[in-house]
This record gives structure tokens, C-alpha cells and sequence, in this order.
């Protein structure tokens, strides 16, 4: 979509808007209907819209930031994954839903999990604080595949 594309970038809609008529134009682009996007535009190369993406043998587990641009475009974010994420490191303890730096967790084309982590540094571990499952999504076979992606994670962020 336009909102999309000019993410924090409002002054180069117009500008960008005329790129898209033009591949429109030339058929490089498709206009596609998104459920639920209401009026909001979207383009899509036409070969992309040919055949489904063959599925991938295990579907892929990504911890994310809160500051990932596939989270921080909270409309984007709605839309594909109806899932509407909230940074609460600023909203109030009690009123906290996730957790004060929750990190969602995308499984496949799903947000399954929202992880509450903390990095102790002198001990050399994340600490979970808080996980919350999305929309029903508890599985105890899914948790052990998300609690070893965690341990990929836990080396990675802290280097080890």
C-alpha cells in the first residue's frame, strides 16, 4: 500500500503514487482487494499472484523487535496478521497485556506468541518475564520448537 511504501516518509506519497500508476500502466503492478483493508490500495507483481508459494517444510519461527518494520507498521501489521501490537514500556504495570519489551513471535504466515524478555548481562541469560499466547495458539509442540529457536536467540543477542 502507499501507507506502506511512505512509512515516515508522508511528503513522497505523491511522488511514489505516480511511480505505481506507472508500472500499473506498463502491467508490472496489479491492483489487489485485501479484505478488511477497506479503501486503502494495494499492488502486486503479477507473477506473485500466478501460484502460491510453495509452504516451506517447517514453518519458520522469527522472535521479532517491537521496533521490526513488519511490527512497527501497526496498520500493515493488523491487516496481514490480525494482530495489533502495543510497545507498553510505557503503559503503566497494571495495565500491561504482554509485557514491558515484548517481542511477537511470527510461526509461518502467524503471530503465535508475545515474549516479555530480559537480558541479564553479569549472569549472560535472557530472562522470560511474561509469555502470552496469541489467539488460541498454545501448543506444547510449538513451545518447544519457539523455546529452541530462544536458546538461537539468547547466543545470538548475546553473543556467544
Amino acid at each position: 500500500s502507499l501507507d506502506s511504501i511512505c512509512h515516515l516518509a508522508a511528503p513522497r506519497k505523491a511522488a511514489i503514487h505516480k511511480l505505481i500508476e506507472g508500472r500499473v500502466r506498463r502491467k508490472l503492478l496489479v491492483p489487489v482487494k485485501l479484505d478488511g483493508a477497506g479503501k486503502h490500495l494495494h499492488w502486486a507483481a503479477p507473477e506473485a499472484l500466478e501460484s502460491p508459494p510453495p509452504a516451506p517444510p517447517d514453518e519458520l519461527i522469527h522472535i521479532l523487535s517491537p521496533f521490526d518494520p513488519l511490527i512497527i507498521q501497526r496498520k500493515r501489521t493488523r491487516l496481514f496478521f490480525g494482530y495489533d501490537h502495543v510497545f507498553e514500556a510505557y503503559v503503566p504495570r497494571d495495565k500491561r497485556k504482554f509485557g514491558y519489551f515484548a517481542l511477537p513471535v511470527l510461526v509461518g504466515d502467524r503471530i503465535v506468541a508475545a515474549l516479555d524478555l530480559k537480558t541479564d548481562r553479569e549472569k549472560g541469560r535472557l530472562l522470560q518475564q511474561q509469555w502470552t499466547w496469541i489467539d488460541g495458539a498454545k501448543d506444547k509442540a510449538l513451545k518447544r520448537r519457539i523455546e529452541d529457536t530462544l536458546d538461537r536467540f539468547e547466543r545470538f543477542q548475546l553473543a556467544r
